[in-house]
């Protein structure tokens, strides 16, 4: 409170903008106002203009403008100042100012948080959209252990600076390597998503984005550049692998593993309706068909099925390897055959509604996969956000365990039927090698390590539903993609290791300049939903209904995504 007063009164007292010394790029300061915002949408729903616009200002979702996210408070949620960071100087002289003036420090590179982590009220924001982005190859790169260390890693990298997004990454990375990317090309590549876990469509076979990072170049809030590593810094090393990020130092730098190029596979299988509720009886009874399909399926698939998403009317399956290569691993012919002999399409209508049989295309390399180089900088080539995301703020992620999906196949498919127009269309499938890191390895929730999937709702009262089915106690949230108000989201998010990570951050930033709505060690105003979940199979007949231009929109997200 005592910062947000003299925050308050600094910007009553300064007519001019903000001028820090050493620091060539500034702005501010911002009024916390709507008008400040309003700029913002002329990017319409290009995510590359969102990311770049307002002085940094700019949120992948509009809604986070707002605090918690949350457009009914109508409390605005802008930073004071924005520093254009472009090298270690001006960061370290942006934390200087913020420690002598009494203001807290937010980080963001390009805004892509479903919770407004990466902005906070009255800040100083570190804005990390200009910074170098590297993008160098380096063959058996090494970290600081000795060779005879347990812990000694040599691997061929790309090292990628602190501005760079995953479209810059997969350029520079072509046909020459396989990289472990994030979905959307404009997303920060090692700031939040990096930091909070990483999930990949590869991470099968691969792990997750914090599994191939060799080590981190920091620059802490005391004005110090450190790097940490296995064996230098290493609790440093442990926070910034799954501890969210924005609250332990500002990330600049990281040598990131690639692997030698593979073939991209993809089956597809979905089933469309021109008139969703029309039919929606025996559309039900589909989904159920190919729920109960995957239920079995998905936790024995090889780690060759490298990732993919499924939804209630789709599903995308990447496989890491050639077209044969994938055909004499067996599941496409018994996907194949569960479509022949198993899915009931007696009643399906011509036309009308009907499902597209198992199908499946070879692509040279996962930069092909994304695009080529027709992708770059290219708008379309990856999800439209800004005033497209409506809604986005109101999604529930949640962790499914392997070891329920195998024990419990009839509670979970009842649990996916019963919520199937609450689902989102981008359910990440998991388990393979994630699962095989030991826990304490890294700092991402435990439970990640022994999930298969996690399953994404649309709004409070299914994410409830979700929630109460697979408790704290068992599972927990993938926190790039968690709900905005998560209950109890410190457990939720980073489960056992929550201690840990609040002492590591305690120590990197003493001075408690750095917060962010649910980073470790927030400071501030808390919220979080008082919904109550959907009574499993007793969502009245009037929600279950979806609209045929609600599905239309999602089925053309879903061709949006299978093209990247």
């Amino acid at each position: 409170m005592q910062r947000l007063f003299f925050t308050l009164s600094l910007l009553l007292a300064t007519s001019s903008s903000l001028d820090i010394d050493g620091v060539e790029t500034t702005y501010g300061p911002f009024t916390n106002k709507e008008q400040t915002y309003v700029p913002c949408y002329s990017a319409n729903s290009n995510a590359y203009a969102i990311s770049s616009s307002n002085n940094g200002l700019c949120m992948h979702s509009h809604a986070c403008r707002y605090k918690f996210c949350n457009s009914q408070d109508a409390k605005m949620n802008l930073p004071l100042y924005s520093v254009d960071a472009k090298n270690h100087t001006d960061i370290i002289h942006a934390f200087q100012y913020a420690k002598d003036n009494d203001l807290y420090v937010s980080v963001k590179t390009t805004g892509h948080s479903y919770t407004g982590s990466s902005t906070e009220e009255g800040s100083l924001l570190v804005w990390m959209h200009n910074y170098e982005k590297d993008l160098t190859f380096h063959e058996s790169y090494k970290n600081s252990c000795q060779a005879s260390h347990e812990k000694y890693v040599e691997h061929d990298v790309i090292s990628i600076g602190g501005g760079a997004v995953w479209d810059d990454v997969i350029e520079a990375v072509k046909d020459d390597y396989h990289v472990v990317t994030g979905g959307g090309r404009t997303v920060s590549a090692i700031g939040g998503w990096l930091q909070g876990g990483g999930l990949s469509f590869s991470s099968r076979k691969y792990g997750i984005g914090v599994d191939q990072a060799i080590d981190f170049e920091v620059v802490l809030t005391n004005g110090t550049v450190v790097n940490a590593d296995a064996c230098t810094n290493s609790d440093l090393y442990f926070a910034l692998r799954g501890g969210g990020g924005g609250t332990y130092g500002v990330v600049t730098k990281v040598h990131y593993k690639v692997y030698p190029k593979t073939a991209i596979t993809v089956v597809q299988y979905s089933l469309l309706a021109s008139d969703y509720g029309k039919y929606w009886e025996l559309i039900s009874k589909a989904v159920a068909q190919f729920f109960e399909f995957w239920i079995d399926k998905s936790p024995d698939l090889s780690n060759d099925w490298c990732g993919g998403f499924f939804g209630p009317f789709h599903l995308h399956l990447v496989y890491c390897g050639t077209a044969s290569e994938m055909l004499s691993d067996g599941f496409f012919s018994e996907f194949t055959a569960w479509y022949n002999d198993n899915l009931d399409k007696s009643q399906m209508v011509e036309n009308e509604w009907g499902a597209f049989p198992p199908s499946y295309i070879e692509y040279d390399s996962w930069y092909e996969y994304k695009g080529g180089a027709g992708a770059y900088q290219n708008p379309a080539s990856t999800d439209q956000t800004g005033n497209s995301y409506n809604g986005i703020e109101s999604m529930s992620a949640r962790l499914m365990p392997e070891a329920v999906v195998r024990e419990r196949g009839h509670d979970v498919l009842e649990l996916l039927t019963s919520l199937t127009p609450y689902l989102g269309f981008v359910n990440y499938f998991l388990g393979g090698k994630i699962n095989d890191v030991a826990i304490d390895e890294t700092s991402v929730n435990p439970f990640l390590r022994s999930t298969v999937w996690s399953i994404f709702t649309n709004d409070d009262r299914s994410g409830q539903t979700v929630r109460e089915f697979v408790t704290n106690d068992e599972t927990g949230v993938c926190y790039n993609h968690h709900y905005g108000l998560e209950p109890d989201w410190r457990r939720a998010c980073f489960g056992s290791h929550y201690d840990t990570l609040k002492s590591l951050q305690e120590k990197y930033d003493s001075d408690k300049l750095l917060n962010c709505w649910h980073c470790v060690g927030y400071q501030g105003e808390e919220k979080e939903s008082s919904h109550e979940a959907y009574p499993i199979n007793e969502i009245s007949a009037a929600n279950k209904y979806m609209s045929s231009f609600n599905c239309i929109m999602i089925v053309s997200l879903v061709s949006t995504f299978m093209l990247l």
